[in-house]
């Protein structure tokens, strides 16, 4: 009899079985099956007997330290008689880092990122229209695996008109968390027999976005530009949170609470090869300044988030010539919680900027160097043992070597194996953010040492 774990992954064993047996019959007629996966594993060690110890300060450092994680893409093309809509099938299952060698544990942390159908030509050919689940993106700053315009994960749908030079798309949709601020269940006493759970607050967020792109192509190479403007509302429902017990002076009220983002983006593409430069902009008050994936704090006295704010500047390019090429990421972002203390350590200005320079020795072999820095300041001051308190300026440079065997193809070629050794530089403030029991709290030099691999095929959609 299969365990449990291998009876969890047997219907994604057949999915990748059967989806591998009839990928190829898609090729011939455009339909059917269609796999497609990003993916990187890296076994690393700190050089001082124990795993590599994460050492961002920002919120979005380096990648180059992020843990295994696997997405596995599963579309199927609909067959179509002429003129009539095209459907397509997405699903993402997505894997995070829990692997038996590392842990020796019968796990899976799974979940699925995407689940949804798509269909364009809908009655006129520029419609296009989809429903389910999704991560809808847009541009990212890659060396940060940072999405910092659009990046909305949401149930619901969209619909859109794309023409060849400028595309406009809304979207409508749910988000909710399983966490006490949004959902929460009660056990009571059945009417029938022993106990059952009913649902005490539930606060989906509703999520409602519209953007709009335009291109401009310069010449017949290829060369041009394209702006998009965002905008995107957030509303989630009052609801009441008790602590257990369950009585009248236990609970908290949440008040109907809101949130907004506008922002944009300029970006430059195709005047050297594979080469681009995005500029992103983005200001975000009350529920948006936290994001769709985190829990608000700093509320304010009625426990809503109106006051919140934030503002992101955020820059992404890559340039390639003959030998050298280079990859670059950064942003800057400033933060207030929603609560009326405006010097407290909640309310922040962050920043960070990495260049990743590659030197191209041979078509499939690179060498690549990443420097980046990221400093923090907080409003508030940090309290000592002493009794003293002090207003901290942490700061994090990191050096890196990279030796990369690759298909050849430039930066954004796929699959990479890697060798990677990152020296990370932390000034006293940075090591008093954490416990004094932890480790990083008295190195001033934390080592990364190991072996890479990351890849993408992207699974090509009608």
């Amino acid at each position: 009899m299969l365990s449990n774990p291998v009876r969890s992954l047997f219907p994604v064993m057949l999915i990748l079985i059967f989806s591998t047996v009839y990928a190829g019959e898609s090729k011939n007629d455009d339909t059917g099956f269609v796999f497609g996966s990003y993916g990187r594993v890296q076994p690393a060690t700190d050089l001082e007997g124990g795993s590599p110890k994460w050492v961002n300060i920002v919120s979005h450092g380096s990648r180059l330290e992020q843990g295994s994680y696997i997405e596995l893409d599963f579309a199927y093309l609909f067959p179509k008689p002429a003129n009539a809509p095209k459907f397509d099938f997405v699903t993402t299952l997505a894997f995070s880092e829990s692997l038996f060698h590392s842990n020796g544990k019968w796990a899976a942390l799974n979940t699925v990122r995407n689940l949804f159908i798509r269909a364009e030509n809908v009655i006129w050919k520029p419609l296009g229209i989809w429903v389910g689940s999704r991560m809808y993106r847009g541009d990212d700053i890659y060396l940060l695996d940072f999405w910092p315009l659009d990046d909305a994960n949401l149930y619901g749908g969209g619909i859109g008109l794309h023409f060849n030079n400028w595309a406009v798309d809304y979207y409508v949709g749910f988000n909710r968390l399983e966490i006490d601020w949004q959902y929460q269940e009660k056990d009571i006493v059945s009417d029938t027999f022993g106990a059952e759970s009913i649902t005490w607050m539930d606060r989906q967020r509703l999520v409602t976005g519209l953007k709009y792109e335009h291109r401009h192509i310069f010449n017949e190479n290829g060369s041009g530009m394209k702006w998009k403007l965002y905008g995107e509302f957030q509303r989630i429902g009052e609801g009441k949170k008790f602590n257990d017990p369950v009585d009248d002076a236990n609970l908290i009220s949440y008040p109907e609470d809101f949130g907004w983002s506008i922002g944009g983006e300029l970006g430059f593409f195709g005047y050297k090869k594979n080469s681009f430069a995005n500029i992103f902009f983005k200001y975000s008050g009350g529920l948006g300044a936290y994001g769709l994936l985190n829990v608000p704090w700093g509320f304010d006295p009625e426990y809503r988030t109106t006051d919140a704010k934030e503002f992101l500047f955020g820059f992404s390019s890559n340039i390639e010539h003959k030998w050298f090429a280079n990859m670059c990421g950064a942003y800057v972002r400033y933060f207030e919680d929603a609560d009326p203390n405006k010097y407290d350590n909640d309310d922040l200005v962050e920043y960070i900027l990495a260049v990743r320079p590659h030197f191209i020795l041979h078509e499939y072999f690179y060498l690549a160097l990443e420097i980046s820095h990221q400093l923090k300041k907080t409003n508030g001051l940090k309290s000592f043992d002493d009794g003293s308190a002090k207003n901290l300026l942490p700061q994090v440079t990191k050096l890196s070597f990279m030796p990369i065997v690759t298909t050849g193809g430039g930066t954004y070629a796929r699959p990479q194996l890697r060798l990677v050794y990152t020296a990370a530089f932390q000034n006293d403030d940075a090591k008093a953010l954490y416990d004094d029991d932890d480790v990083r709290s008295d190195r001033t030099v934390l080592h990364y040492f190991g072996l890479s691999a990351e890849w993408w095929f992207n699974v090509d959609h009608r």
